[in-house]
């Protein structure tokens, strides 16, 4: 999104998530960028002076403002276990301390950045379903798609972005969707692990799957970050 709107500013883009805190800190960072900068340099210098008690402290806070929820995940994403989001089946944040010696918990100059671009009229956020895309897409239009990724392993399967699991069904909901905006003449692009599932639904010749390489910042062994596999989907 931010590379596109960089290259063509009045692009007209709509952003869509079911996680309500990130949509959430979209609009805050664009309409209230100084008190989310203000928020996060009060929790920085209490984070330095008590690393551990403070993180845990903010982890099971229920800030109840705007300004503070989103400076919460910022703080959280900067001082977490390599920067991983999940929560519970309660929808509460799980991830422990990550292991950081100066986290760079207000990066002023990104904020402002993103900020800036944000304010484009032309750019909408929802926070909603995948499937509401049918509700405002028309013909030539570009969607793409960034689910939870499909599991490849026991171990590789994680998609609680949300208190909902991102399901087998979610996955044929998403394929189905992807084939009525192809027949709708959408161009269509959607990122996912390389799983035989994956590749499977998308099998018709209508679709070009290409496979890139990875790296995984995640995993607790250093020596399993690389060498991973994705694929990117395309109807054109």
């Amino acid at each position: 999104m931010f590379n596109l709107l960089g290259k063509h500013p009045d692009m007209k883009c709509h952003v869509s998530d079911l996680n309500s805190n990130l949509i959430l800190a979209y609009l805050a960072i664009r309409d209230k960028v100084t008190e989310v900068i203000d928020s996060l340099e009060e929790h920085a210098k209490k984070y330095q002076k008590n690393p551990d008690s403070y993180y845990y402290h903010v982890r099971e806070s229920e800030p109840v403002s705007q300004i503070e929820k989103v400076s919460k995940l910022i703080f959280l994403n900067k001082t977490c276990f390599n920067g991983l989001y999940r929560v519970n089946s309660k929808g509460k944040f799980n991830v422990p301390l990550g292991r950081y010696t100066n986290p760079n918990i207000v990066n002023k100059s990104n904020l402002l950045a993103v900020s800036q671009i944000l304010q484009s009229s032309n750019l909408e956020f929802f926070c909603r379903d995948f499937e509401s895309v049918l509700h405002d897409i028309k013909k030539g239009d570009f969607i793409y798609f960034d689910p939870p990724y499909q599991p490849v392993s026991k171990t590789a399967s994680f998609t609680s972005y949300t208190n909902k699991m991102f399901t087998d069904d979610d996955l044929d909901r998403l394929a189905n969707l992807a084939e009525k905006l192809d027949s709708m003449g959408c161009k269509v692009l959607l990122s996912n692990s390389k799983s035989k599932k994956v590749e499977k639904l998308f099998s018709a010749s209508k679709w070009t799957i290409k496979e890139i390489r990875v790296n995984r910042a995640i995993n607790s062994n250093s020596k399993k970050r690389t060498g991973h596999s994705e694929i990117l989907v395309k109807n054109y």
